[in-house]
């Protein structure tokens, strides 16, 4: 594959040499898919909390959720297709790294659409591997990897859209509202193509285009179902976010853009003195493109500069998947021919990556391989304890925030006993939830880790529904890796009636 890849790093390739780099590329991107997809589902001790919160979403089936809108609740719906807790793990794996490689593939199509050179299309590709963005950093969360699998070619259809043909803007509105609704960060991007089609001539032709009206009615259309259910539920997703950043002078924010982009320096590092050979002329559609992707840079890292947020680097990301593709667009094609041992050393650190990344979970590495691993011992110790005490199925956990976890590693994927409040806003939580429910189905409950079987074991659960009682108990021991203490946990059951 690597000399293939080498092949393409010349002038003058036929058409055929370009579908056949077009499907190489995709080959390319399946394959890391692949990779990442076995290795993180052999090697990763449990999934994170975001499945869990993903599930949770999915299975109530609303038009939003606590902390984001409804796309990854829509998308993790296919958790609930199958009962085995097997295929709700590896479909964590092989669904975020699915849609990453698709992410992949669009920033090699956008950097070959804004260059017209597939040397230079596969500098952009083969530049994402110097990253952990795309890999083991996307595996914890449920909706960035969406926004890695849509930006690249949102940025494609708005130049196919302006410099083609109008009815690019129809799945660009679709794609534009469901990224929205995986994550409000594609708000930004977005409103920097609005800005552009009233600024720039070439793009406010589009008011005249009836397409043009079909992408923002279909965006509309899939945004508003969400306006509405955070008006219902205390705006609760947007607390959520307000809740991440605090007012404070924080010019050290500036690092966090650096841990994102540093792969660009290492690049310039990379090409040499070819990294700053630029073209004599720049097409009007690689400027539009960088304002659309890197003006919301601006306007973020000003904020940020006074105030302080957490979750800035997690908030940066999907910045940087189409990011290489308007880079490489800046370079002038005389570089072709010399890109040989830049396309060499950045297919190896593919292996690299994914070679360290095994090595530290093999070699457990800062407890990363068995970190959280017991988790699965405990439900399987909870399902036990049900079946031993009730012959109904269970179908409702409640309990210490622990019990989050059975919903995922029990099957069939029990829901939770916990309302919805608007004022607590809790992130897991069971809207369909009675107390007719819980007297006919019952509830397996989890105490706090550490405390055992003590008066109030289960006042998470009490406090809400004080007109049940637990039937049974019992206590257990809890380790959550085998390098952390053990501690005491209780299991309960409210039998059904």
């Amino acid at each position: 594959m690597l000399t293939t890849i080498l092949s393409f790093d010349r002038e003058g390739v036929s058409a055929s040499e370009v579908e056949r780099s077009h499907r190489m590329a995709g080959i390319w991107c399946f394959v890391y898919a692949v990779a990442w997809a076995l290795v993180s589902y052999q090697l990763d001790p449990a999934v994170p909390y975001d499945a869990v919160e993903a599930l949770n979403w999915a299975s109530n089936g609303e038009w939003g959720s606590p902390n984001n809108p409804w796309f990854v609740g829509f998308f993790a719906r296919v958790l609930l297709v199958s009962p085995s807790t097997e295929f709700a793990s590896a479909f964590w794996y092989v669904g975020h790294f699915s849609v990453i490689a698709l992410g992949m593939l669009g920033c090699y199509r956008l950097a070959y659409k804004l260059t017209d050179s597939v040397a230079l299309a596969w500098l952009g590709l083969l530049t994402l591997n110097l990253s952990g963005v795309i890999n083991f950093e996307a595996i914890p969360y449920n909706d960035n990897y969406l926004l890695f699998g849509s930006w690249s070619w949102l940025l494609l259809m708005f130049t196919k859209a302006v410099y083609e043909n109008p009815k690019w803007w129809l799945p660009f509105g679709i794609l534009a509202g469901c990224s929205a609704m995986a994550k409000y960060t594609t708000f930004a991007p977005v409103a920097m193509v609005f800005i552009v089609s009233l600024a720039v001539p070439s793009v406010r032709k589009a008011w005249k285009q009836p397409m043009f009206y079909a992408g923002i009615a279909a965006f509309i259309a899939l945004v508003l179902p969400n306006f509405f259910w955070l008006f219902a539920n205390n705006f609760s997703s947007l607390k959520w976010v307000s809740g991440q950043v605090s007012a404070q002078l924080s010019p050290g924010s500036w690092l966090a853009l650096l841990s994102v982009f540093y792969p660009f320096i290492l690049l310039a590092g990379l090409l040499g003195k070819n990294a700053f050979r630029l073209r004599s002329s720049i097409p009007e559609k690689v400027w539009l493109n960088t304002f659309v992707l890197l003006a919301p840079l601006i306007v973020i890292m000003g904020w940020f500069t006074f105030h302080k947020g957490g979750r800035l680097v997690e908030w940066l990301h999907p910045f940087f998947m189409p990011a290489p593709a308007v880079l490489v667009a800046y370079l002038s094609t005389q570089i072709h021919g010399q890109l040989r041992g830049a396309f060499k050393v950045l297919s190896v650190m593919a292996l690299v990556i994914i070679t360290g990344y095994a090595s530290v979970m093999i070699f457990n590495v800062k407890n990363a391989g068995q970190d959280f691993i017991g988790i699965k011992t405990l439900s399987n110790q909870a399902k036990q304890y049900w079946d031993e005490n009730s012959d109904s199925e269970l179908t409702l956990v409640g309990g210490s925030e622990l019990s989050e976890w059975l919903t995922f590693y029990i099957a069939p994927h029990p829901k939770m006993s916990n309302q919805w409040n608007n004022d607590t806003l809790p992130n897991v939580y069971n809207r369909h939830i009675t107390a007719d429910k819980i007297r006919e189905q019952g509830v397996l409950l989890l105490g706090y880790a550490g405390q055992g079987c003590h008066d109030g074991a289960f006042s998470r659960f009490t406090n809400e529904w004080p007109q049940f009682a637990v039937d049974v108990q019992k206590e257990v021991i809890f380790q959550d890796s085998p390098q952390e203490p053990e501690e005491p946990i209780c299991i309960g059951v409210v039998k059904p009636q």
